[in-house]
């Protein structure tokens, strides 16, 4: 029985959910999801989204992880019961005396030049580094998953069935649906911009006017007619750096609370230039078209944490383009 902790927007929750699954596939096939982490990081606010796909998990309680990790459960009582203040001098307490819970991310705290730490503690398997760690495809009996895991070669083997189970549940409608129609028509490049607090944060990057441009100049050199569907979560820097035209339509449409609508249109365009973001790696991954041409910004560019090594974090064939 696999139970996963669920963080960070509807990407990252495809992450998550996809090693966790390829994993209980391997065991008894139970995959149980844990939503807790949600509640707790609230900058940007992050809600659970994997419900509007067909995934094949349940959602538990908070207090189901006595089961897995009982400090982590005693933690989350703490946590319910006093006050803020108190219970971060506990916490940092127990932690100067080695007691902390193994329930926690930590790919960042990563040090190469100091040995591995254990990956699995008791029941708790929690990422040990960004890049790929095949020790995670080795882990069976019973195991809470902490961490986001991003790299295909945690799940590439399970690529078929994650492509049925990632298909959104409601059938397409009305602007959506005439949208999809007009993809259908056109030599389609879907183009990812991925601003907001990416933009403006130390440890991640946005979409640049520099990458924009040469990632859309590379697609009409190599395709006849081709037409860009633009999603994005800042249409003031959009119209500023790219305006609308016959060929660079704007797809803003859906409102935040639609998101998971905007993945799928992404999903259905013919090729694909993505943003250093989850969302739009995603969307290019669920198009199942081997002959699909999809650019990224080199993978340096996917994140700024120290000693995190992205470089597992793009499937091969997709084409990297420098974006400076």
């Amino acid at each position: 029985m696999i139970l996963f902790e669920v963080a960070g927007g509807l990407g990252n929750q495809m992450f998550e959910y996809a090693t966790a699954r390829r994993l209980a596939a391997q065991g008894d096939g139970v995959l149980l999801a844990d939503v807790y982490f949600l509640g707790l990081y609230l900058q940007p606010q992050r809600r659970y989204r994997l419900d509007k796909f067909q995934v094949q998990c349940r959602v538990v309680p908070w207090h189901h992880v006595w089961r897995y990790s009982p400090l982590e459960f005693m933690t989350r009582v703490m946590r319910r019961q006093l006050p803020a203040a108190i219970f971060k001098r506990l916490l940092a307490g127990a932690a100067r005396r080695g007691v902390k819970s193994a329930c926690c991310f930590r790919f960042d705290s990563y040090q190469p030049d100091l040995p591995k730490p254990a990956l699995k503690k008791r029941k708790v398997a929690a990422e040990r580094h960004f890049h790929f760690d095949p020790e995670v495809l080795s882990l069976s009996g019973d195991c809470l998953l902490v961490g986001y895991w991003q790299s295909e070669k945690y799940f590439a083997d399970i690529a078929s069935q994650l492509r049925t189970e990632l298909q959104v549940k409601t059938p397409q409608q009305g602007q959506d649906e005439q949208m999809a129609a007009r993809i259908r028509r056109s030599q389609s490049v879907s183009l990812h911009v991925r601003r907001g607090d990416k933009a403006t944060t130390k440890d991640f990057n946005g979409s640049s006017s520099e990458y924009c441009a040469r990632a859309v100049a590379w697609f009409r050199e190599r395709l006849s007619s081709p037409v860009f569907f633009v999603f994005t979560d800042d249409w003031d820097w959009v119209r500023r750096n790219l305006p609308e035209a016959p060929d660079m339509v704007h797809v803003s449409h859906n409102g935040d609370d639609q998101e998971y609508e905007d993945l799928r249109l992404m999903s259905q365009c013919q090729n694909h230039i993505i943003a250093p973001s989850s969302f739009s790696w995603w969307a290019a991954w669920l198009n199942p078209n081997p002959d699909k041409l999809v650019l990224a910004p080199p993978h340096h560019r996917w994140l700024n944490f120290r000693h995190c090594d992205t470089s597992d974090v793009y499937p091969k064939s997709w084409v990297q383009l420098d974006d400076q």
